[in-house]
């Protein structure tokens, strides 16, 4: 998994984007890891996970997101 470490401090990141977090999770399930397992390595909430893994529809204010790793078509 290389030089990724767990954040020390488990607070809210803000406006940061935890993109470091997202690769180390993205890389452990192509490596075929579970996605319970890949969470907890990638130091990352089931929550956060699924989300990233499924995406998310619009409610509210929140936009829809497409899947972290989803395949966009050729033109």
């Amino acid at each position: 998994m290389g030089d990724f470490e767990v954040r020390d401090r488990r607070e809210p990141h803000g406006p940061r984007r935890p993109a470091r977090e997202r690769e180390a999770y993205l890389r452990l399930l192509d490596q075929e890891v579970s996605y319970a397992e890949a969470c907890r390595i990638g130091g990352i909430t089931t929550w956060t996970g699924k989300r990233w893994r499924n995406g998310r529809n619009a409610s509210g204010r929140n936009k829809a997101a497409p899947p972290a790793n989803a395949v966009v078509p050729p033109r």
